[in-house]
């Protein structure tokens, strides 16, 4: 069976077919690119705004605030002025009670502050490692020091306002230094044999 020639009415007929078809689909393709473009939006404005939780590998930030309900400072980790690492913890008046930090030497240390933001005990290690215990009153004046010293013997010192008494576990030494005087020696049983 032989096929007819295309007429020119047919011809014009299918021309118009494959032109509506191409119409429809040209808004079909935008229609489709709108909507995902519309997704693509809504999701991440809906990620940005009800954010819970944030997963991320590494977060690089200068400092970090942790607030409470009603927007207070509660936490704070950042940076002392030298470059150190610094943890402070504030009460609901916003004062530093708690401070966690390094010294420029990287000696670490842990402060707990009073209400005024005075020391009143401090647990460091000093530049050759040894741990120390010192409390402080609240005119800021140490009160007690409990240490390791240089020869990694355990040390006490109680100040008062008569002066200081230091005991040393190194060679049982008990010393008494009052505030208007010499330094006086106090024999112990080891120093009498």
């Amino acid at each position: 069976m032989l096929k007819a020639e295309p007429t020119v009415e047919s011809l014009a007929s299918h021309i118009q077919r494959q032109d509506r078809s191409l119409k429809a689909m040209r808004w079909s393709v935008l229609g489709a690119t709108i909507m995902a473009a519309a997704v693509i939006i809504a999701s991440q404005w809906h990620a940005t705004v009800n954010a819970d939780t944030v997963k991320a590998k590494t977060l690089s930030v200068e400092k970090i605030a942790l607030r409470n309900d009603s927007g207070k400072i509660v936490a704070l980790i950042s940076s002392t002025s030298d470059g150190m690492p610094r943890i402070s913890l504030f009460d609901s008046r916003e004062k530093v009670r708690l401070s966690i930090g390094l010294s420029q030497d990287g000696s670490p240390s842990v402060s707990l502050l009073d209400t005024e933001q005075g020391h009143r005990a401090v647990l460091s290690l000093n530049d050759h490692q040894d741990a120390s215990l010192t409390m402080y009153n609240a005119a800021k004046l140490p009160r007690a020091t409990l240490a390791v010293n240089s020869v990694s013997s355990g040390q006490m010192i109680l100040y008062g306002t008569g002066g200081g008494l230091n005991l040393s576990a190194f060679d049982g030494r008990v010393q008494w230094t009052p505030v208007d005087g010499a330094v006086q020696n106090i024999q112990t049983k080891t120093e009498t044999k």
